[in-house]
C-alpha cells in the first residue's frame, strides 16, 4: 500500500478512492507511520488478562454448560406434549368435519324457528319472572311513554303529515300495547 523511498527518507501513502467516490491525494509520511484506521484499539492489562483466561468458572466443564443449553425443563416437556394433544386434536376436529345426528337437528330446529317464535318465547320467559312492584311501575310507566307517542304519530297522521313504515307498525301495536299495560297495573293492584 505506501512505496517506501529509500533516498529520502520518506514513506509515500498512494492516492486512493474513498466509500462515497471522491479520490485521497497521495501523502507522504515518516517511516514507521501507522495510518488511524489501522492503528489497533487500546486494551487495559486487566482487559488482556481477562481475555486470556477460560470464559467458565474454575472447575466448569465445558461439556456440562452444552448439555445444560441442550437439555429441556419439565415444563418445556410439557407444554411440548400438550402442543401435540392440540394439532392431534385439531387433525380429528377436521377429519369430523361432517356434523353428527345431534348437531343437524339442532340446525334444523335453529333454522324453523322464526324471528317472531324467538320474540315470542323470549316474552313468555320475561313474563314469567315474578316482578318487584317497582319493577311493575317502571314497565308501566315505559309502555304509557309508547302510548303517548303512538298517540303523538296518530295526530300527525290526522293533520296530513306522513309516515314512514316504522311509524305505521308503531300505530299497528297499540293494541298490543293497551293490553299489556292493563295486565300489569292487575299485577300491580
Amino acid at each position: 500500500m505506501s512505496e517506501m523511498s529509500e533516498e529520502k527518507g520518506y514513506t509515500v501513502i498512494p492516492a486512493s478512492r474513498r466509500p462515497d467516490g471522491t479520490w485521497r491525494k497521495e501523502r507522504r509520511v515518516k517511516e514507521g507511520y501507522v495510518p488511524p484506521d489501522e492503528v489497533p484499539v487500546y486494551e487495559s492489562k486487566g482487559k488482556q488478562w481477562k481475555d486470556s483466561g477460560p470464559k467458565l468458572p474454575p472447575g466448569f466443564d465445558a461439556e456440562e454448560l452444552d448439555k445444560a443449553k441442550t437439555a429441556k425443563t419439565k415444563a418445556q416437556l410439557k407444554n411440548e406434549k400438550r402442543k401435540e394433544k392440540r394439532k392431534q386434536n385439531a387433525a380429528q376436529d377436521n377429519s369430523n368435519a361432517g356434523r353428527t345426528d345431534v348437531d343437524s337437528e339442532l340446525a334444523e330446529r335453529v333454522q324453523a324457528t322464526t324471528l317472531e317464535e324467538a320474540k315470542s318465547a323470549m316474552d313468555k320467559a320475561v313474563k314469567g319472572t315474578e316482578d318487584g312492584p317497582e319493577d311493575i311501575g317502571k314497565k308501566i310507566k315505559a309502555l304509557k311513554k309508547k302510548l303517548k307517542q303512538i298517540e303523538e304519530l296518530e295526530e300527525k297522521a290526522k293533520g296530513g303529515g306522513t309516515l314512514n313504515a316504522d311509524q305505521q307498525e308503531k300505530i299497528a301495536k297499540k293494541g298490543e300495547l293497551l293490553a299489556e299495560i292493563e295486565s300489569l297495573e292487575q299485577k300491580a293492584a
